[in-house]
């Protein structure tokens, strides 16, 4: 085979490339211009439905904020992206190249799951947060004491955030059999853990102060006031979770237990309001 054979062989091959080339440009372009207006519709119906401001009220969602990253623009860069990478693999198919195309079908086929799982987690987030705020002030609205429904959002706000993450690791295919082993045993340890700690609380060595923990007995103390239980009788210069700390005229301070409190019964004689008068 001489030169000019392998050259017109050459130029017979991209000739019947052209079209093929010509189509994955359009491609490409096409598929450009749909991920830009996607990208905007995207970030248009998130401050339409203001998820932003559900995303920042969370830890992880604040940082991302403040790196300039709000929900609407990580939404926006996921559909392009994904847009991005299917039409660049629509176009390297019409080569008709066989290890590019198996390639891309595994890259097309797995492209859903992954960004839906982060979009998952994303907007996991703002609902948790949502839920989270919402519960809070149902609870205090139902006069529930504020330790006790603090204590409820927190626990719920980190049990709703553990079935995010794991329905994250669900949807993304990664390693199902050890998450859902996972999510069982940390679930099951949780629930333990509660039992365990309320038996202990209740139960065993804190029956009587349990009260004074759950529900921040006596609730109308508070630092300043003047009061009289037992046989003390001064300000209240500190209160922790169990103690009250009470300085006389003479400037003795005793730490008074808050069970004495509840046990002995308290005056209130001169209140924070009327001491700051």
């Amino acid at each position: 085979m001489n030169f000019i054979e392998v050259l017109e062989e050459l130029l017979s091959s991209l000739a019947n490339l052209v079209p093929s080339i010509l189509s994955s440009v359009a491609i490409l372009v096409v598929g450009y211009l749909v991920g830009r207006l996607t990208g905007r519709a995207v970030v248009g119906a998130a401050r339409l439905l203001k998820l932003d401001e559900g995303f920042e009220a969370s830890e992880v969602g604040k940082r991302l904020s403040t790196a300039g990253y709000p929900l609407s623009r990580i939404l926006s860069i996921l559909v392009r992206t994904s847009i991005y990478t299917v039409t660049v693999l629509a176009a390297l198919s019409l080569l008709k190249i066989p290890v590019v195309q198996e390639l891309s079908t595994m890259i097309a086929g797995y492209i859903p799951r992954f960004v839906g799982s982060i979009i998952v987690f994303l907007l996991g987030i703002v609902i948790v947060e949502w839920l989270a705020s919402l519960i809070g002030g149902l609870a205090r609205e139902r006069a529930l004491p504020e330790r006790v429904a603090d204590l409820a959002v927190v626990g719920l706000r980190y049990f709703m955030y553990l079935a995010v993450v794991f329905m994250t690791f669900e949807i993304a295919d990664i390693a199902p059999r050890v998450v859902s082993s996972v999510a069982q045993a940390v679930f099951l340890a949780l629930a333990l853990g509660v039992s365990l700690a309320l038996a202990l609380l209740i139960g065993v060595g804190l029956r009587n102060e349990a009260p004074i923990l759950l529900f921040n007995e006596p609730r109308d103390l508070r630092v300043g006031m003047i009061v009289e239980v037992g046989s003390f009788r001064g300000r209240v210069r500190r209160i922790s979770a169990l103690l009250v700390e009470i300085e006389d005229g003479k400037g003795t301070v005793a730490v008074v237990p808050k069970k004495l409190f509840i046990d002995k019964g308290y005056r209130i004689l001169e209140s924070e309001a009327e001491n700051t008068n």
